[in-house]
């Protein structure tokens, strides 16, 4: 069995440290570029939303370079995320290629024990254990560069140890070397020279899963927040999401759980994907925000459902509201973002000065 894996964020350090352990023939493509989304517009149907097209046109490059097994997640309630396994299974089918798709429509357990060939669960937990490492020291990696983003000098050195820190840390054989490269690459970080004022704004960003948290999907939108002197704050992610994961749920509450109770009194129930926690994060971060950056691809049930409840909410910062499919462009990104930010900066100053 030959693995492949679509990109979603780091999703990949996380996928490659469980398949070393495993011993799984783990593929994976290239990080995502202009070729797999046209690959994925090209063979998706038109009305379908952003992240499926992606992960199509990475499946095909996966199954390019010899991938034989394809594993698709699914989703309950209205998102239509659920259903993806069998529409794009069908497509792969059509266009000749020959694979295995495997979900969890069996359950979590019974998928692994099929990929990793049987492995004991105390292997199993293991490896997921290592994973879990990585992943916990690259969110507290990127915890910080979104800190020094914002009040670097020399705008882009942040990102560049970022990128230098997830190598390492991908590269690293065991715990020391995860806990030698978080050390060497935070202390990296907070060495950069930084200025003392005006104090960065911060906003949250938050929206639709996997386009908040993939850099090719939402046009490197937290480094263009840095670059404006705005500190972000996100809270979905791949963490997050593993949380929710029964197995691992005794970890705590969830950011999630929280911003859920926060929606109540506007949206009381579940509708599918990250809308319920969208509509929450605004209200749960009401002081401690600035404003709210919402992502979501063009057609996203629960993202439109939480988009139009968000404006009827008293409690809560400014929302400013960016839809994404294969023609959004970078330069409009960029200067909505100029002006959401000058925005929020007079908004500021007048807070302040009726405070005086």
């Amino acid at each position: 069995m030959r693995l492949g894996l679509t990109h979603m964020g780091n999703i990949d350090v996380v996928a490659k440290a469980i398949a070393n352990k495993l011993g799984i023939d783990l593929v994976m493509t290239p990080s995502a570029s202009r070729r797999t989304l046209d690959l994925g517009v090209k063979y998706s149907p038109e009305t379908v939303c952003f992240p499926f097209k992606l992960q199509l046109g990475n499946m095909i490059e996966a199954l390019e370079l010899g991938a034989d097994t394809l594993v698709m997640p699914g989703d309950l309630g209205p998102c239509r995320m659920g259903y993806y396994h069998k529409v794009l299974e069908q497509i792969l089918r059509e266009l000749g290629y020959k694979f295995q798709m495997v979900t969890q429509k069996r359950g979590i357990i019974h998928m692994v024990k099929y990929l990793t060939n049987g492995a004991s669960l105390g292997k199993i937990i293991t490896a997921a254990h290592f994973a879990l490492a990585k992943l916990k020291t690259l969110e507290e990696l990127e915890r910080v560069v979104y800190e020094i983003r914002a009040i670097e000098q020399d705008k882009g050195e942040a990102t560049r140890i970022y990128r230098e820190g997830i190598k390492a840390i991908d590269n690293a054989p065991d715990y020391r070397a995860i806990g030698q490269a978080k050390r060497e690459y935070l202390q990296k970080l907070m060495r950069l020279p930084t200025i003392t004022s005006p104090a960065p704004l911060k906003v949250g960003v938050t929206g639709e899963f996997f386009v908040v948290i993939d850099p090719f999907t939402n046009l490197d939108i937290e480094i263009e927040l840095g670059k404006l002197g705005v500190e972000v704050r996100r809270h979905i992610s791949i963490g997050e999401w593993v949380r929710l994961n029964p197995f691992v749920y005794a970890l705590g509450l969830r950011e999630k759980d929280k911003s859920h109770k926060a929606a109540t009194p506007y949206l009381s129930r579940f509708v599918g994907g990250d809308g319920w926690q969208s509509v929450g994060e605004k209200i749960l971060h009401a002081r401690d925000w600035d404003g709210i950056v919402h992502l979501e691809p063009f057609g996203c049930l629960p993202e439109v459902m939480a988009r139009n409840i968000m404006p009827s909410i008293k409690e809560g910062p400014p929302v400013l509201n960016i839809i994404y499919d294969e023609h959004t462009g970078k330069a409009g990104i960029i200067t909505r973002l100029e002006a959401f930010v000058d925005m929020l900066h007079r908004k500021k100053r007048r807070q302040v000065a009726l405070c005086v």
